[in-house]
């Protein structure tokens, strides 16, 4: 018996030295450092799916390389933790590409047809030049998002929603609402970014639309990793189909003449491309992920952050009441809170803001490596391996942030608070709507989103969890298309009007888009 023991033990032994010789002939040695696997072949993909993002920070605390390989069964992955890297990787566009792993999303996401697939995948990376369906999308993209009169229409409108959504909410004198933040937030956020680009027409104003999207973006982890979704994923498939045709419907209607700037700069760049109407209603659905999935939750955690540390919420109340202007009339004061005279005299709140983007966005830039290349001279990285960069590594480093990165720090981003610590931030370590080719075109939009109904939030009511304490929730189910976490459980709280706010009427400008709030690097000038 106790032969057979030392046998079997002599064998695991074995396997494990033949699985690292195995390895290690694989791997180039110019490649960048391999960590193995504890569990032969299986190892990191159990870690990735037990911890997800959490596994990547782990790494990084245990072996502290600025980039480094995994084995994944068949496959490998680089990863990058370094800023510095990050910067190298953004520079190199066409070699280290982002295209061809949209394309692949989004042809399982939105399940479009071979011939679009094949109009996508003409010309994909640009390689024969700018044009092609991908360039003129991400082209009109910009485009439609960029400040300017279209962003500018969008906003308005999406101001407009959010301030009748708070009068809706105004308890009566004396008395609270109750109501979840979550699916309060959810629901006013999807409401006013639809609205807002899909104009009065807008298919989320059918209830069920609205209930669909939400069920289907549930399901995406099963339609992305499953060869057959429609069988392991029916409901979803379902709800993505219900949702795709309410955006046929709309856009043969051409109601989307009706809509934003950028809804038709898309179709008409589809058209243009000869994409069917069928499958340009399809990636719509697609397209709704990238305007609806993180505003929601973004709001729901600066709300949280806020309401849950008073003294955070009154010296953003503070700030924001030196630009609010009163007028006196017959029935009460109006007041007037201009949204872009916040983003420029309210440093306390911008922080905080940045501040909940760092610690609550955990997304990944992914790239595809198209072929042999250098990194900085140093790292080879081969052909058709896949290259990531997450996000939550970069906000999680206490060499970037100090002693103090896991705490929340309201004042982490305000300038005058930085020239007085020793710690000198980098603007690129904050990595919410990523960088480089692939930053995200709508993050002026999202920004002056989440700011407006904060805005608008903490100025008029209070907020009491119903069991008197504010208890963060766990995020472990967040989605995989989510780049900030999802709360798994919701907060129920009390809502009540702030006397303050008694008697007033509130209005609610933004005149000017072409002052933007630089989150991401690129769009800062200090």
């Amino acid at each position: 018996m106790k032969e057979a023991i030392w046998i079997s033990l002599a064998l695991i032994a074995a396997s494990y030295w033949l699985f690292d010789r195995f390895l290690a002939l694989k791997q180039d040695p110019q490649e960048p450092p391999l960590i193995p696997p504890k569990i032969p072949l299986l190892g990191h993909l159990i870690g990735l799916v037990m911890r997800k993002n959490d596994y990547y920070v782990e790494l990084r605390q245990r072996h502290c390389l600025p980039i480094y390989t995994l084995p994944m069964l068949t496959s490998k992955l680089y990863v990058v933790n370094s800023i510095d890297l990050i910067s190298s990787v953004q520079r190199l566009p066409k070699i280290l590409a982002f295209p061809p792993i949209e394309a692949k999303f989004a042809m399982a996401i939105c399940a479009s047809s071979k011939e679009a697939n094949e109009i996508i995948a003409n010309n994909l990376n640009g390689e024969e030049g700018d044009w092609g369906y991908t360039h003129d999308v991400y082209k009109s993209m910009n485009s439609g998002l960029a400040p300017g009169p279209g962003l500018d229409g969008m906003n308005r409108i999406m101001i407009q929603n959010i301030a009748h959504s708070l009068d809706k909410l105004k308890p009566q004198e004396g008395q609270a609402v109750v109501m979840e933040l979550g699916k309060w937030s959810r629901h006013e956020i999807t409401m006013a970014t639809t609205n807002s680009v899909y104009g009065k027409c807008n298919p989320f104003n059918d209830p069920k639309v609205e209930s669909a999207f939400w069920e289907f973006e549930a399901g995406l982890v099963m339609i992305l990793i499953d060869r057959m979704p429609s069988l392991t994923a029916r409901k979803a498939c379902q709800a993505r189909n219900l949702v795709g045709d309410a955006f046929r419907l709309y856009f043969e209607a051409k109601h989307h003449e009706y809509g934003s700037t950028l809804v038709q700069n898309r179709y008409n760049t589809s058209i243009q491309n000869k994409i069917s109407v069928k499958d340009i209603a399809r990636f719509e659905v697609g397209n709704t992920i990238a305007i609806l999935v993180n505003t929601a939750p973004a709001v729901f955690w600066m709300l949280f952050y806020l309401y849950s540390n008073p003294a955070v919420l009154q010296e953003c109340r503070n700030e924001i009441e030196s630009v609010v202007s009163d007028t006196k009339e017959t029935n009460g004061t109006r007041r007037t809170i201009d949204i872009t005279s916040v983003k420029q005299n309210c440093p306390i709140l911008t922080s905080a803001f940045q501040e909940v983007l760092r610690q609550r966005t955990l997304g990944a830039q992914v790239r595809q490596v198209m072929q042999d290349t250098m990194l900085n001279g140093r790292y080879l990285l081969k052909k058709d391996v896949t290259l990531i960069m997450p996000s939550l590594v970069m906000h999680t480093d206490p060499a970037i942030w100090g002693p103090d990165v896991s705490e929340f720090n309201h004042k982490r981003f305000v300038k005058d608070n930085r020239i007085q610590s020793s710690q000198k931030l980098n603007p690129k370590s904050l990595r919410a709507f990523g960088g480089g080719t692939t930053l995200c075109p709508g993050r002026h939009f999202a920004t002056t989103e989440i700011l407006a109904t904060v805005v608008m939030f903490i100025l008029r009511y209070d907020l009491i969890p119903l069991h008197n304490r504010w208890t963060p929730p766990k995020t472990e189910k967040t989605n995989i298309a989510a780049v900030v976490m999802e709360p798994d459980t919701d907060i129920t709280v009390r809502v009540l009007s702030r006397e303050s706010s008694t008697n007033c009427m509130w209005d609610f400008k933004l005149p000017d888009s072409n002052m933007v709030f630089g989150v991401a690097a690129e769009d800062r000038h200090d």
